[in-house]
């Protein structure tokens, strides 16, 4: 098992040598490794999963009906709590937690996983569209149903 804590910095997360940039409302982000770039979408609208796409390919598809994942073995499963994801394949396992502030997130990786860097980037962009949803929409709540509002 390795563990790892990935920190926003300059605006991009790292992950080895790959980096995460996202947009704006976490709707959209450009992933960036060694293997090429690749564009990150939610693959819902409930933002519980992400679909990494290079061209109109899908490479990994993280949903809660299924994951699709680079690399030989069995069916991938991906679950979403609060603050939290989970890529279970077999006994290799990928979770991501994020923290309250969404700019650190703690990535603990066990087994062997194809494009390892390509799968744990995919993970943590769910992670963090799904915080930033939930957020808009409790700020959203809170402007409706303030006195002043």
């Amino acid at each position: 098992m390795s563990e790892h804590t990935i920190v926003r910095e300059h605006g991009r997360w790292t992950y080895g040598t790959a980096t995460l940039r996202a947009r704006g409302t976490m709707r959209r982000a450009l992933l960036h490794t060694d293997a090429g770039d690749f564009e990150l979408a939610p693959a819902d609208r409930r933002r519980l999963g992400v679909v990494a796409r290079t061209g109109d390919r899908p490479v990994v598809a993280l949903q809660m009906s299924g994951a699709r994942v680079p690399g030989p073995g069995p069916q991938a499963r991906w679950s979403m709590g609060r603050h939290t994801a989970t890529l279970t394949r077999g006994t290799d396992r990928i979770e991501v937690r994020c923290g309250w502030r969404g700019t650190r997130l703690r990535v603990e990786v066990t087994g062997d996983w194809a494009e390892p860097e390509l799968v744990v980037l995919t993970a943590c962009f769910a992670v963090l569209s799904r915080r930033r949803q939930r957020m808009l929409t409790a700020m959203a709540i809170a402007a409706a149903t303030s006195p002043g509002g």
